[in-house]
């Protein structure tokens, strides 16, 4: 199996991506984009991608906006979750107090913003597109830090030194296997699905979602983003245990395609039930 992921090598990305599949060949690619896109191509058979934090909400924007174009073929097909652990790094002889700089993505600056300003309080927030990336930058401008995890600061030769810093604890992001299709039923499953509601009618959110909890079906997450075509009105992008083909969801769906003005099952996929 091939699965491509945000790169460069050591992202938590493509931790998730190997503990999602032992075994398969990683391909690495330099934007989120690239390893959709490579999947479009048949040039990988999946693409793991981060799509929520437990601390800090949705890590992928473009994931989410990629998963509602109309012409996106591809669906979510399995989900990963992954303990985050970041660490401090830099070259070695560092002086944390006098640092000026520190790079990550900006999760991981927001999920140790606190720890930062106790280890480097004089160190200003640089984005970076990964935690990889993030250390192969400090790494390339002496006296600079980074905020990733350990492997990658042994991949790239950094010195780590402070281990662990986020400001809470029980952080895990959840990542999504984006594939050309969805799953076949396991019986222990969620669907991912998007839809709008019909923005001038008071009650139409509540409406949608009780036709799932009337058939007893649990919902997982709710999220919503801007429909970008009118200010406003949103996407909802919901998970619900269960497959798209068991009977009570089945019919949940088609009650909804009725009350929605659009509907879209984005996946359906066996639930990842590891500690």
């Amino acid at each position: 199996m091939r699965i491509s992921h945000l790169g460069p090598r050591g992202t938590y990305t493509e931790a998730a991506a190997a503990r999602f599949a032992p075994g398969a060949e990683l391909l690495p690619q330099p934007t989120v984009i690239a390893a959709i896109e490579a999947v479009r191509r048949g040039e990988a058979d999946a693409a793991v991608c981060a799509m929520e934090n437990s601390l800090e909400g949705s890590v992928s924007i473009e994931t989410l906006d990629l998963l509602v174009q109309p012409d996106f073929e591809l669906a979510i097909a399995g989900e990963v979750t992954l303990a985050i652990q970041h660490a401090l790094v830099g070259s070695a002889g560092i002086d944390l107090a006098t640092a000026t700089l520190v790079y990550s993505h900006p999760q991981a600056l927001a999920q140790c913003r606190h720890s930062l300003a106790t280890l480097a309080p004089r160190a200003q927030p640089r984005a970076a597109l990964s935690t990889a990336g993030a250390i192969e930058a400090a790494m390339q401008e002496p006296g600079t830090l980074a905020v990733g995890n350990a492997f990658a600061a042994a991949l790239y030769g950094a010195t780590v030194y402070a281990g662990d810093i986020g400001d809470a604890r029980d952080n895990r992001t959840r990542f999504v296997v984006l594939a050309k299709q969805d799953a076949a039923r396991r019986g222990d499953d969620k669907t991912s699905l998007a839809f709008t509601t019909q923005h001038d009618r008071p009650g139409s959110l509540v409406e949608v979602l009780g036709l799932f909890a009337q058939r007893g079906l649990n919902l997982a997450r709710i999220e919503s983003r801007p429909t970008r075509q009118q200010l406003g009105t949103y996407v909802f992008f919901l998970d619900v245990h269960g497959h798209r083909t068991d009977p009570a969801l089945a019919e949940a769906l088609e009650a909804a395609r009725a009350i929605t003005l659009w509907l879209r099952v984005l996946g359906s996929y066996p639930r990842w039930t590891q500690a």
